[in-house]
């Protein structure tokens, strides 16, 4: 799909169109770099072709030595109902497993009924304000835990304490724009997980790492999370924790091979999560929410990086979002099909896809780079109130 110019309009293009010059490179010789042509790259600069995939924004940092991240940076949306996050801040910034904060803290045996109530729910439910409301205090108390409890206590509050920092890392604080922080939680859950010493919940520390930062961003322990799946698939066997686990980290193992352009390696990663799921089912308590439903929403993500729309949307069409337990992952869906119907030339699906994907999860939406980029072309190609709404609250216009 293409666009008209639009100089006053945010894109990955631009950001490439000002990378370019102060590395000192010419359009040929760029285009050189990342294997395209010249007339290729000029459209991306001058916002009249979209980047649709993260292989070549990836080829493209790369070769200008910038962070993907960078490439991708945009401002905050409007109307974001940012959650308070200094509490959390606070627990993670001033102290640690070894010195944890002084408060009073429950059992926990209640700490986990917490979590599979109300902090769940509230994951689930993409409710950040309340997310951001409990998990600070429930980390808080998990850190004593693991710096005064012994034996089984100990090992209890340690896995919930890997589980909780994931989580406040990637649907919390990284939806945010607070990838900082993001990663202290992701690296505070990788200490957690060095202290229990279970090479299952390594892997599931290894995940948070990886996602609590921009997957566009091909930094080491996202290239090397294959490597953890591997190191857990030993230990599987029948538990359904471990088996979410070591799923999810194939899924991820997927993506990167995809970003890569190793097709193959994607496809067999992407087979090994099915058969997985296939085993687990369904539950909403899963971990990372993985099972049949969620492996869908991988499987045409994987798609679409291959650039097979229409084996995206056959992905897509076999996601029952009501077995979906997150409603990120039922914006996740919308957002994948609006990419894929946009490469096959059907802009209206497009924005209908991304509207709903809005209603979902707006966060989500608004801090998606490919939907923002996709809303950039839809403000061209479709129009109307809708669309010029959604291009409001991404500040696009």
């Amino acid at each position: 799909m293409s666009r008209a110019v639009d100089d006053g309009a945010w894109g990955i293009g631009r950001n490439v169109r000002a990378a370019r010059p102060y590395r000192g490179m010419s359009l040929d010789a760029l285009a050189g770099l990342v294997g395209r042509s010249k007339g290729w790259l000029s459209k991306i600069e001058n916002g009249k072709i979209r980047l649709d995939k993260r292989s070549d924004i990836v080829a493209l940092a790369e070769a200008l030595e910038v962070s993907a991240t960078d490439l991708v940076d945009a401002p905050v949306p409007r109307d974001r109902a940012v959650p308070s996050t200094s509490r959390l801040r606070d627990i993670l910034l001033n102290s640690s497993l070894d010195d944890p904060p002084d408060m009073p803290v429950r059992p926990v045996g209640v700490l986990e009924a917490e979590w599979d109530g109300r902090i769940l729910a509230a994951w689930r439910g993409s409710d950040r304000a309340e997310l951001a409301r409990l998990i600070p205090g429930f980390i808080g108390e998990l850190h004593v835990h693991a710096a005064t409890a012994d034996g089984r206590e100990r090992e209890r509050a340690l896995r919930l304490l890997i589980w909780a920092c994931s989580a406040a890392g990637s649907d919390l604080l990284k939806a945010f724009g607070q990838l900082d922080l993001a990663w202290i939680a992701a690296d505070r859950a990788e200490q957690a997980a060095r202290l229990l010493g279970d090479e299952v919940w390594f892997g599931a520390a290894a995940f948070a790492m990886a996602h609590c930062r921009r997957s566009l961003d091909l930094a080491r322990a996202f290239r090397t999370i294959g490597e953890s799946a591997d190191r857990v698939e030993p230990y599987v066997g029948d538990d359904r924790r471990a088996q979410e686990i070591y799923g999810m980290l194939r899924l991820s193992a997927a993506l990167g091979c995809q970003i890569r352009g190793d097709h193959a390696g994607a496809r067999d990663c992407a087979e090994e999560a099915e058969r997985i799921a296939d085993r687990t089912g369904e539950h909403v308590d899963a971990w990372q929410w993985f099972g049949p439903a969620n492996v869908g929403v991988w499987r045409a993500t994987l798609a679409v990086e291959a650039g097979e729309p229409e084996r995206a949307l056959e992905h897509a069409s076999r996601v029952v979002s009501a077995a979906l337990p997150s409603r990120i992952r039922r914006a996740s869906v919308r957002i994948e099909k609006a990419r894929a119907y946009a490469m096959l030339n059907r802009p209206r699906q497009a924005a209908t896809e991304l509207r709903e994907a809005e209603k979902q999860d707006a966060p989500r939406t608004h801090s998606d780079p490919f939907a923002r980029e996709l809303v950039a072309d839809l403000l061209v190609t479709v129009g109307g109130r809708d669309v010029r709404g959604l291009a409001w609250r991404m500040n696009l216009i």
